[in-house]
This record gives structure tokens, C-alpha cells and sequence, in this order.
């Protein structure tokens, strides 16, 4: 295989699995320059973990495979192995006549394909969806409407027992085989194997009485949220069949890179343009910060790869001992690509000066 079906390569992507080619060719690209290795911050074992997963999910034929052995429909030699079916030797039931449910053993074989069906109440499914902020938002925390589809339950539906299967979800069948008489149980076709009969206005509704809406919601964003965090809302993913409750929805936090600021644990870091006599003279020089600008100072003779601290002015860490960390100024020497020649004389009488 030319993947690892243990890994999701969806969330490293931070897209959903139903992400268009375009999307995820997307979402790549702005991680990989966030984590490429030449770049400072940058992380290499992400970066090949990112191509890894760019390589699979963008390969249609690949990402098919991948699907497929993610939600096991293949075993260890596909769906035949050794000794006969998925490892299941018929042989030794010898010749003699024989009844059992073989409803039920392929359904514990498969997991419900056949003769399975849903029983009774079910738990509504959990939903992820990806939220981009800023990282000034991220910082600062902050409030956002967000809208998404989920399963809600149709209003004005009711639940009849099924008249065809008698609540049971199943329907039984006698078949005579060269094994023996086999009493097979399928899936009743009247309810899909809830053992109810949904109903609106005297007619029958399909998918257990649930329907597809648009939900908004507001969320709130709290302030110092890392990278790939989830905050979970209890109850807003599918809703349940029955009086089953519903799943939970489960926001994933994206930040979008930035060349301003970078992040490491609670300390922030800022890159800003000074100019040689800053770093000579000292002097004093505006900073940006996600609460707004600052005036920082800067002492004299700071060398190019000093970093001035400005203590307190970091992300928040809200820990059993709270505190906040710190500001790293990180200079970047701005020369000029053009003087005048009476700079230019200047200049050259400093060289001198040095010798």
C-alpha cells in the first residue's frame, strides 16, 4: 500500500472527507508553506507528514483505497481469505443437515450489510467542521455565526409500530440448500429494520423521519486557542432516531499563517524592520501586536540577532498557575538599496573610521 490507513490524512490536511480535489490541493499548499523547513518555524516531520497525506487525497484512485480500508471493507487478503469466505471454512459443517441464522452470522461478518439493519434508537452522528481565524483572533478570542447542515427530525412526524415485520426490524425465511435447511433472517423492507414506521399527515416519511437543514449557531472563540484545538458543542451534530439523543458537533480550530507573528508555547514572537542607526544609536520603534501597536525601545549596540523582550505580553496560560508569557522582538535590518552621494561619502568615511 502506498499509505497508512491508521493515519487520517484529513485532519493532518485539516479538511472534511467530502473536500473537493481543489480544496485539499488548497489546503496543502497554504500548510506546506507554513511548515516547509527552510522556512523559520518551520517543522519537517509535518511537512513530510503533509506531503504524505497531499500525495494519497489527491490521487483519486489512492484516496478510493484509502476510504475503503479505513472503514474496514477489507481484511487482511481482501474479502476472501484464507480458508474460504473472509476466513470462514464451510467445509466443516460436513454433509449433514444443519439450521442456523445465517442472517446473523453475516450480519456479525459484516457488520450489519446484510440482514443487519438499524434496532431500536441510534444515536445521531458527530460532525467536524473546519473554522478559520485570524491569528489576531486567536489571540484576542472572538465571536462568530457559523452555518452548517445537519440531520434535525421533521416536525409534525410520528412513529407507528411496523404492521409488517411486528416491531421485530426483521423478517424471517426458511431456504433448503445442499447444507441443510437454514433459517435466514433479512432486513424488514417495510421499516429498514427500526421495527417503526415513520408518518406525516397519514403518509410514510423516509430516513426515520429526519431531514437535512441548515443550522446557525453563534460560537465563541476563546482567547489563546492553539492550532488544531477542537471545541466541542454537545447535542449540535445529527439528530438521533427515536428518542435516541443527538451526536456532538466538534469545531476545529485553523489559524491562518502569517508572516507578522509566529507562536512558541505562551511566548509571542514579532518580526519588524529596523534600520542599522536603530540598532546602533538605540532608539525607539512602533511594533505591531494583536491589542494594537506598541512603542518598543531599543538599546544601544543591539546586534542583528538579538531578540528585545517585553515581558507579559504573550498568550495567556491557563493553567493551575496562571500566567502569561512573553514578547520577542525579532529584528530585521532594513538596508538601504539606494544613496545619495553625500550618504554614500558618509558611509564610506565610517568604513574608514573602522580600519
Amino acid at each position: 500500500m502506498d499509505f497508512d490507513p491508521k493515519k487520517n490524512y484529513y485532519d493532518i490536511l485539516w479538511v472534511t472527507e467530502d473536500a473537493s480535489t481543489a480544496d485539499i490541493k488548497k489546503a496543502f499548499r497554504k500548510l506546506a508553506i507554513k511548515y516547509h523547513p527552510d522556512k523559520e518555524g518551520g517543522d519537517k516531520t509535518k511537512f513530510q507528514e503533509l506531503n504524505e497525506a497531499h500525495g494519497v487525497l489527491s490521487d483519486e484512485k489512492k484516496r478510493q483505497q484509502y476510504d475503503m480500508y479505513r472503514k474496514g471493507w477489507f481484511g487482511g487478503g481482501g474479502f476472501w481469505g484464507q480458508g474460504g469466505f473472509w476466513g470462514f471454512d464451510f467445509g466443516s459443517f460436513g454433509g449433514g443437515a444443519t439450521e442456523f441464522d445465517i442472517g446473523d452470522l453475516i450480519g456479525n461478518i459484516f457488520g450489519g450489510w446484510f440482514g443487519g439493519g438499524r434496532s431500536g434508537p441510534t444515536k445521531g452522528e458527530d460532525l467536524k467542521k473546519i473554522i478559520e481565524i485570524s491569528f489576531e483572533e486567536s489571540y484576542l478570542g472572538c465571536e462568530k455565526k457559523i452555518s452548517y447542515d445537519r440531520l434535525q427530525k421533521i416536525t409534525g412526524v410520528k412513529e407507528e409500530v411496523c404492521s409488517h415485520c411486528g416491531g421485530r426490524g426483521k423478517v424471517s425465511q426458511a431456504a433448503q440448500t445442499p447444507f441443510g435447511t437454514f433459517q435466514t433472517q433479512t432486513t424488514c423492507p417495510e421499516c429498514g429494520g427500526f421495527g417503526k414506521i415513520f408518518t406525516k399527515d397519514g403518509k410514510p416519511v423516509g430516513n426515520w423521519g429526519l431531514d437535512t437543514k441548515k443550522e446557525t449557531i453563534e460560537i465563541k472563540v476563546p482567547a489563546g486557542i492553539k492550532d488544531d484545538a477542537y471545541i466541542k458543542y454537545p447535542g449540535k451534530g445529527d439528530e438521533g432516531i427515536g428518542d435516541a439523543p443527538a451526536g456532538d458537533l466538534y469545531l476545529k480550530i485553523r489559524i491562518t499563517p502569517t508572516n507578522k507573528y509566529h507562536r512558541k508555547e505562551n511566548d509571542l514572537y514579532v518580526t519588524t524592520e529596523v534600520s542599522i542607526f536603530d540598532l546602533v544609536l538605540g532608539g525607539e520603534i512602533s511594533v505591531p501586536h494583536p491589542e494594537g501597536k506598541m512603542e518598543v525601545k531599543i538599546p544601544k549596540g543591539t546586534q542583528i540577532w538579538d531578540k528585545i523582550r517585553i515581558t507579559g505580553k504573550g498568550f495567556w496560560d491557563k493553567g493551575l498557575f496562571k500566567s502569561k508569557g512573553d514578547m520577542f522582538v525579532e529584528t530585521k535590518v532594513n538596508i538601504p538599496k539606494k544613496l545619495s552621494k553625500e550618504e554614500e561619502k558618509l558611509w564610506k568615511e565610517l568604513q574608514k573610521s573602522e580600519k
